[in-house]
């Protein structure tokens, strides 16, 4: 298979502003057909990215066109039902993040990527960020690692997909998957939580700390209601720390700063002076080799990662297998409220 034909479900913002313009700059891919369920939606990416055919009815699109792969782009409430009917016809399916509202239906759909021998890919797209991948290597390859963090701030409303379903489920689950997947973990074996709600009838900040079944920490920050939005992570080591800024309010700085201590050691700027520290420092958009945000924030690459995975028989990093242990952990985090 050299080509692969790819149609898409939902003609939304997310199809609209990373998505579409990731698929066209890849070589191997035929973009044949976009459906939505408001027909304008279809009609206006369809032109805008030369797409041949819109529809908008999930059923008319699937009968009429010949598809290898479809990209699931729609809300969470949807998404099983959508992802559902993709990989029973037997498509390599693509499904935007949450892989369920519960571990429940990311399960099911797992069971049914396996029956249909399809890879099922989620779109944790931070993994596939070239300045975070960049980042871990650096210190898996200088250190142990021993303690992560990340931390997911916004100013806005924690009652997402029109108020059915949680923020933490629905948007946090993106920083507890890049934890697990900076520390290289499955599961945690301790967790706890605080919850609370500020300005909001519903909760809407969540401080969490787990420890990972391979002896890692990882503490996890999400607030809803604060001055904007804030996306930090932290790797630690014996020797080493790195900061991966991917964002303060609307400054992408998309830089890692990395710390390597060097012997000297100071407890005390004001009484002993500096610690001997090199600092060195990483640029997501020159690792990315684009200014570009699909391509700087990772979309591009995840979509990549994808059509290489259909082109070569292998299983993605974010299947759906692996990102049941992603909503499992926000799951655990939930259950063990403080």
């Amino acid at each position: 298979m050299s080509e692969i034909k790819v149609a898409l479900v939902g003609a939304g913002g997310i199809a609209n502003g990373v998505h579409l313009p990731s698929l066209v700059e890849i070589p191997e891919v035929k973009l044949v057909a976009i459906c939505d369920l408001i027909p304008t939606k279809a009609q206006n990416l369809a032109k805008k990215f030369n797409i041949p055919k819109a529809y908008d009815h999930i059923e008319d699109m699937f009968a009429n066109e010949d598809i290898d792969a479809v990209f699931c782009l729609v809300e969470p409430g949807s998404m099983f039902h959508v992802a559902t009917k993709s990989i029973e016809k037997g498509y390599y399916t693509f499904i935007e993040k949450p892989p369920g509202i519960t571990s429940y239906q990311a399960e099911s759909l797992a069971r049914k990527a396996d029956a249909a021998g399809k890879p099922m890919m989620v779109a944790f797209n931070r993994r596939y960020i070239p300045l975070v991948r960049e980042t871990k290597k650096i210190v898996k390859e200088a250190t142990q690692v021993t303690q992560v963090e990340g931390c997911f701030y916004k100013y806005g409303d924690a009652a997402f997909d029109k108020g059915s379903l949680s923020s933490f489920v629905s948007d946090t689950i993106h920083s507890i998957d890049l934890l697990r997947y900076l520390a290289d973990a499955d599961e945690a074996v301790k967790t706890a939580l605080v919850t609370k709600r500020y300005d909001s009838p519903v909760d809407n900040a969540w401080n969490g700390v787990c420890l990972f079944d391979n002896n890692v920490t990882a503490i996890i920050k999400a607030n809803y209601r604060v001055g904007g939005r804030t996306h930090h992570f932290q790797i630690h080591g014996v020797g080493m720390s790195a900061f991966i800024d991917l964002g303060m309010g609307s400054e992408m700085a998309m830089k890692t700063k990395i710390l390597t201590h060097q012997g000297k050691v100071s407890y005390s700027l004001a009484s002993t002076g500096a610690a001997n520290e090199k600092a060195d420092e990483l640029d997501g958009r020159v690792l990315a080799n684009s200014d570009q945000f699909h391509k700087f924030y990772g979309y591009y690459f995840e979509d990549r990662h994808f059509i290489d995975c259909i082109l070569n028989g292998t299983m993605p990093e974010t299947s759906i297998q692996d990102a049941v242990k992603s909503i499992k952990l926000v799951e655990t985090f939930l259950q063990h409220q403080l």
